[in-house]
């Protein structure tokens, strides 16, 4: 009998596991090349969360046995470890198969594709002579990174190293004057064939092949990671917000500033300055919410100060007098040894007596709080009221003024993109292009002349913009026009020093260059 249930229960439980097997079967199908597969497989596609094809991994490697084995972790360091010995040996047909092993299995750990695409087109880039190799190298690099947003479309930070890359390494490495003009006309970068374009498929697709300036697709892609962010894809994380939003309008700074360096003195030129003024504009007037809880804009900071002052004005309108006799009453209430120790000297105090002044000073401190509540109780309530509106925005204002004057320089770059556009500036920069090449092409006299011109103009410049000085980039470019001008001061001076005429114009901001002083003011 009892043989009998246990046999009766046995089918009964092979039953389930058989009705059990249907919808995991369903669920888990796997996607062949005539269907999609199952739910998962399909949720897997869509939310681009499915793994590589193990198929294309060697198939007798070490590797393939630690990832069968759920091991991809242990098989990406050993594979990261071997690329490495590749690199230092030079043996870049081996370093590049390894790299393609370790993307085919942590295809969503953004840090492999980050240092590796960081990896070829910085390092490995340089250890070519030719220019052109260097140049094919980078775009390797910033290819492997492509082919890393296709499985990460939803990750701002690879995006944004993207970005960064192809601003630096295309506008600012020391091969800038081949790279840009290369890259600007490299059409199977901008416009591959949809078969050979790492993000087919993917929500960057469609950038705009018109677009093939270094800095203008290095802008659109931070646009697409603060497009994920403001379109709650993505979160914010542990990136800065005041940087994450000023970087786009940043790139096209940039974009400017390359066409100026590459005597486009036009109206091209131009119109990029003004945009830049726009989109550095519309940056200062965005909300952005601080780490305190609040949101400021960068273009209210004299506002929230002018609010400060007012509502501290007003406080101390309440009951004039108020805050000095609550200062002489705390004062009174001082010992003796804490006033004699106030009142001494400061120099001639013992270590005693510092400490003892010290503690005394802190208690004779009224701060706004003990003022508003000891007001008259008819105006108490609103002195109280102005005393919170007063710490709310001194608090704001503090955040705000520290990132306009320090994290990001708002109020410089603001100017800086509005004088650029004046008819001024601009003709100093082509005054200082123009003797740049005077001198590469041997016309002393011409290049002497032109550099006299430029920078008399610049004195009158900097006297009507002294704030032009706050900037470490614009004070750099300075120093290295007035070191140009020193070379020729080579050739015209009689004992080849490159000693500058006693009436150069900009001796003052030469002399500050030099001893290291702080440019801002």
């Amino acid at each position: 009998m009892n043989q009998r249930r246990l046999f009766q229960r046995k089918i009964v439980l092979f039953a389930l596991i058989c009705v059990l097997l249907f919808p995991l079967f369903v669920l888990s199908q796997p996607a062949t090349m005539n269907s999609a597969g199952g739910k998962l497989a399909r949720l897997r596609e869509e939310y681009k969360l499915s793994e590589a094809d193990l198929g294309q991994i060697d198939p007798t490697s070490v590797s393939m046995k630690l990832a069968t084995f759920g091991l991809q972790g242990a098989a990406t360091n050993l594979l990261w470890s071997r690329a490495i010995r590749y690199k230092d040996r030079e043996d870049w047909t081996n370093f590049d198969a390894t790299l393609e092993q370790i993307t085919k299995l942590q295809p969503h750990f953004i840090e492999v594709w980050d240092f590796q695409g960081h990896n070829v087109a910085f390092n490995i880039s340089v250890e070519f002579d030719d220019y052109r190799d260097k140049y094919r190298q980078v775009i390797k690099g910033f290819n492997l990174m492509k082919q890393g947003i296709r499985y990460n479309e939803k990750e701002p930070r690879l995006i944004r190293r993207l970005a960064s890359y192809i601003g630096l390494k295309i506008g600012r490495s020391d091969e800038k004057k081949y790279f840009r003009p290369m890259f600007a006309a490299d059409r199977d970068y901008h416009a591959p064939p949809r078969d050979q374009n790492p993000l087919t498929g993917t929500r960057y697709e469609d950038r705009p092949e018109n677009v093939t300036d270094n800095w203008l697709i290095s802008k659109w892609w931070y646009q697409q990671a603060e497009n994920l962010i403001d379109g709650g894809i993505a979160s914010m994380s542990t990136m800065n917000p005041f940087l994450v939003h000023s970087e786009p309008a940043m790139q096209q700074i940039q974009y400017a500033r390359s066409l100026e360096q590459d005597g486009k003195f036009d109206d091209k030129m131009r119109d990029a300055w003004k945009q830049a003024a726009r989109e550095w504009l519309a940056y200062g007037l965005r909300p952005i919410l601080t780490t305190l809880g609040f949101e400021i804009r960068l273009e209210d900071v004299e506002r929230l100060k002018k609010e400060r002052d007012q509502a501290y004005d007003e406080l101390m309108a309440i009951e004039p007098g108020l805050l000095e006799k609550l200062r002489k009453q705390r004062i009174a209430d001082l010992s003796e040894n804490e006033r004699k120790a106030m009142d001494k000297n400061p120099d001639d105090r013992t270590a005693e007596e510092t400490k003892l002044a010290d503690e005394a000073r802190s208690k004779t401190i009224v701060r706004l709080e003990d003022l508003a509540e000891s007001t008259d109780i008819k105006q108490r309530s609103k002195a109280i009221k102005l005393a919170e509106k007063y710490f709310d925005y001194a608090a704001r204002y503090r955040v705000a003024s520290q990132y306009k004057n320090f994290t990001i320089n708002y109020g410089y770059w603001k100017n800086r993109a509005e004088t650029e556009q004046t008819e001024q500036l601009q003709r100093v920069r082509k005054l200082l292009y123009d003797a740049d090449k005077s001198f590469i092409d041997s016309d002393i006299p011409t290049a002497e002349q032109q550099y006299r011109e430029a920078f008399a103009l610049w004195r009158e410049i900097l006297d009507t913009h002294p704030e032009l000085l706050e900037e470490e980039t614009f004070v750099e470019d300075l120093r290295e026009e007035i070191d140009r001008y020193r070379d020729l001061m080579k050739q015209v001076n009689e004992d080849r020093s490159p000693t500058l005429p006693d009436d150069f114009p900009l001796l003052d901001v030469l002399e500050m260059i030099s001893s290291g002083r702080p440019q801002s003011g």
